[in-house]
């Protein structure tokens, strides 16, 4: 059908889709496979297709010695079926599994399959000795045909196969290749659309599909169909230089180069890959030989581009950040260089260092660098590298020259920083006064234009340097999925981009992750000696959880961190303006000379979740389980029944067809008042309806507050009577209810409902007092209030209660505190 013949045959059926139909088609569209569409944007239905459809398949040797059929190719049609657990068997019940590689590898254990004998496409695992049974081995053609009932396999006959099938699988293919000229098509639609158009074809069997295309003068390559005479590595390559392209900004010149660069960097990773086991100089040999023609033809043209920043950057950004491909680039750019023209080479030099920075090696690659802004002073990305080396150095200045050398805007992330921490001359000093130092000379002798931060005033710069590092290497797929977790319960279409940039992402990846380790093993050498020795402080001090003992607004705080007792001293003048005494936070306090700071955001840590925070700490968390739990403030509330049941408003009709009958068993089930019944629940010492019926005719209607108290009632009502059938079920969450708008309350003004209600609460305040609390570790009030150890927190858990004094109907924490002699 059409989409249009779809949504009339839904309508028909009584299907409401006016304010829906986007919503609906975009379900169709990420279903469960069971629906395609085809080329011509029509949908199908999978199964209907294909039933009675019969593919053949020719075995090789794993296959037939392990049981199982690749579903690459020749199954291509019935690989999305038999994923969906409904198709998976055979016409005898047996099951059948679909198995890859990199997600079964128990399974194929277990049969004894290696996982390399799997193609990427994956397999269809039979029943043991399934194929021998058929009296089928390598080489051998099986043919399996779709039924309802399942899969159908037989060993195919040797018959050779009328020609006019093989025509009509040819001519329908072929007009569907019209329908795309000079191009190719996916396969797996082009055959769809074919057995939509001809109900006959494939329902006898033809040669395995890769035979018959071939027949038919097509050819196939992955999951693309096209005419014998086409260029699919040409077309490829194209394809991904435009790719390329559209990626990196650039024009279609541009990307061939790109794609041309590219292709002699894999080739030279080939042969370092192939001759890595012979030692460095057998790769070097080969590599030299094989590099020896490269400047004619394609690449040779390409070459000179590399001159071109924009191409240079788009080569270093679509080689993989890994040590083995820095190897392969280290070996492609010094094999390079000797032969490519004089522009090039800088580029060239630049992607050396690049990938000696990427091996660990940042000595080589700041030579690397330099050896490149001698050959061209201005060749911005080496400029760039240099200046990020001289801020890792402590040389503000000399980066800030470098920066302006290339053109860096004064909104640059790199330029803004160095800015920041850029020594300027004292203004409290005159040029001939004698220098603040003590050393007798006259300031502008002594320190002017060589003033030096101090070590406080540099910490910053040194977590500062950390974060560039994140940025810029293997550590940004570490990122992204902090980010996730960061931004797990945001509906922010920006949400991610903020958790990005969220102090707790980066300082999470740093820390728990071993980002901030690796940053010192790999960048430490160009570190000034007392960040270094600062850096190694920093490693040693773990996340913990703190309580604020007094606060300094704008100026800093102490705290007590709970785990170890230890009391600090921290300077923190934004932080500080939030914060209060009594409050918990999870923060890393570190050493910043002669005082301390918190670096990566302050987490405020609820009470009832210090403990487990406390345990999750002391694990040694990884990054995105620290960041979920800490994000939980974030999720949405999940309000539950008096059972711990999750919230959902339910209600259910069914119709009887003897509504005295029933009756009379509602009678002998539940409370009976009047035309309602009710189940209750005894909790708290306290009754509670847990679902309410209502007879109104021959129509019962159940309400209850959530699901599993309506599947118990509907199947107590099933054995009551079993001609209930339902005719309206409606299940909305509360967080959904308390969207729309809610008529407005009448206050309580009745002196005799404010005294009721007072009498209730009253009650369950002198309950609460005895009961466990979780906040409390599982400690009653009572308890905690006799417990130095539990005072505070049970002082803090009370704090946290809003001021309800006067309003009825809800809990009093001044009451609650003289009943526990906390006044």
């Amino acid at each position: 059908m059409t989409e249009e013949q779809l949504v009339s045959a839904l309508r028909e059926r009584g299907v409401p889709l006016d304010d829906e139909l986007d919503d609906l088609i975009d379900a169709l569209d990420e279903g469960d496979g069971l629906l395609t569409t085809l080329s011509d944007d029509r949908w199908a239905s999978v199964p209907a297709l294909l039933n009675g459809r019969v593919f053949t398949h020719r075995l090789t040797a794993p296959e037939a010695e392990h049981g199982f059929l690749g579903l690459e190719s020749d199954l291509t049609l019935v690989e999305p079926l038999v994923r969906r657990a409904g198709h998976q068997r055979l016409i005898d019940g047996s099951p059948v599994v679909p198995v890859f590689p990199e997600l079964h590898g128990e399974t194929l254990a277990d049969r004894g399959v290696p996982p390399e004998a799997i193609a990427d496409g994956g397999a269809l695992l039979l029943p043991p000795g399934c194929l021998r049974d058929l009296g089928l081995s390598e080489g051998d053609v099986v043919a399996v045909r779709v039924t309802e009932d399942g899969l159908h396999l037989e060993a195919a006959t040797g018959e050779e196969t009328p020609a006019d099938r093989l025509a009509a699988l040819s001519r329908a293919l072929k007009d569907e290749l019209a329908v795309v000229p000079g191009g190719p098509i996916e396969l797996h639609d082009a055959l769809t659309t074919a057995c939509a158009s001809d109900p006959a074809l494939f329902t006898e069997p033809l040669p395995p599909l890769s035979e018959a295309l071939s027949a038919c003068g097509l050819q196939y390559d992955g999951e693309w169909l096209a005419p014998a005479t086409f260029d699919f590595r040409q077309w490829r390559e194209g394809s991904r230089a435009v790719a390329i392209a559209r990626r990196h900004h650039l024009d279609d010149e541009a990307g061939f180069a790109v794609l041309a660069i590219l292709e002699q960097y894999e080739r030279v990773a080939a042969l370092h890959e192939a001759a890595s086991e012979g030692g460095e100089e057998a790769v070097t040999a080969i590599v030299d030989a094989a590099s020896g023609d490269v400047v004619t033809g394609g690449f040779g043209a390409a070459l000179p581009l590399l001159a071109e920043v924009p191409v240079a950057e788009a080569v270093l950004a679509e080689i993989p950040a890994d040590t083995r491909a820095a190897a392969a680039l280290r070996l492609f750019a010094e094999s390079l260089e000797p032969m490519a023209p004089r522009a090039a080479r800088p580029a060239l030099r630049w992607l050396r260092g690049k990938a000696h920075e990427r091996l660990g090696d940042v000595i080589a690659a700041e030579a690397a660098y330099e050896a490149a802004e001698s050959m061209d002073p201005k060749w911005a990305p080496a400029l760039y590298a240099l200046a990020r080396f001289a801020g890792d150095r402590g040389d503000a200045a000399r980066g800030l020259a470098l920066l302006r050398r290339a053109d860096a805007p004064p909104d640059d992330i790199l330029a803004e920083l160095l800015a920041r921490f850029e020594a300027k001359p004292r203004t409290d000093v005159g040029r001939n006064d004698p220098c603040w130092c003590g050393s007798g000379r006259k300031y502008k002798k002594c320190h002017l234009n060589r003033e030096s931060l101090t070590l406080d005033e540099r910490a910053g710069w040194l977590y500062q340097k950390a974060g560039l590092f994140l940025a810029d290497g293997p550590w940004r797929i570490g990122m992204m999925e902090a980010a996730q977790a960061r931004a797990e319960f945001s509906d922010n279409p920006f949400a991610l981009l903020e958790a990005l940039e969220d102090p707790l992402t980066a300082d999470a990846v740093l820390f728990e992750g071993g980002a901030f380790a690796d940053f010192v093993a790999t960048r430490g050498a160009l570190l000034p000696e007392d960040e270094r020795s600062l850096a190694g402080q920093w490693l040693l001090v773990e996340r913990s959880v703190f309580e604020i003992d007094e606060v300094r607004p704008g100026k800093g705080c102490t705290v007590r961190d709970i785990r170890t007792g230890d009391v600090h001293q921290v300077r923190e003048q934004t932080g500080s303006r939030q914060l209060k005494p009594g409050m918990l936070i999870c923060a890393r306090v570190v050493p910043v000379g002669e005082i301390e700071q918190i670096f990566g955001g302050i987490e405020p840590v609820a009470l009832h979740q210090r403990d487990e925070l406390i345990a999750l700490l002391d694990s040694g968390p990884d990054p995105e389980t620290l960041i979920s739990f800490l994000s939980r403030r974030f999720a949405p509330p999940v309000l539950q029944n008096t059972e711990g049941e999750p919230l959902v408003l339910c209600e259910v009709t069914l119709r009887t067809s003897d509504p005295a009958a029933l009756a009379a068993e509602l009678d002998e089930t539940y409370e009976r008042d009047g035309d309602t019944w009710h189940e209750h629940i005894t909790g708290d010492g306290m009754e509670r309806i847990r679902a309410t019926l209502r007879l109104d005719g021959h129509d019962l209607i159940v309400s209850t507050n959530s699901e599993a108290r309506t599947d118990r009632v509907l199947a107590i009502l099933r054995t009551l009577d079993p001609t209930l059938t339902v005719v309206a079920e409606s299940r909305e969450s509360a967080q959904d209810a308390a969207r729309r708008p809610a008529p407005a309350e009448a206050p309580v003004t009745s002196p005799e409902a404010a005294e009721v209600l007072a009498r209730f609460v009253g009650d369950y305040e002198q309950k609460w007092l005895d009961e466990s609390i979780p906040a409390l570790s599982g400690h009653t009030p009572r308890q905690a209030a006799a417990d130095p150890t539990r005072r505070g927190d049970l002082i803090r858990l009370l704090d946290s209660f809003p001021d309800t004094h006067g309003h009825p109907g809800a809990m009093d924490p001044g009451r609650l505190r003289a009943a526990l002699g906390l006044e």
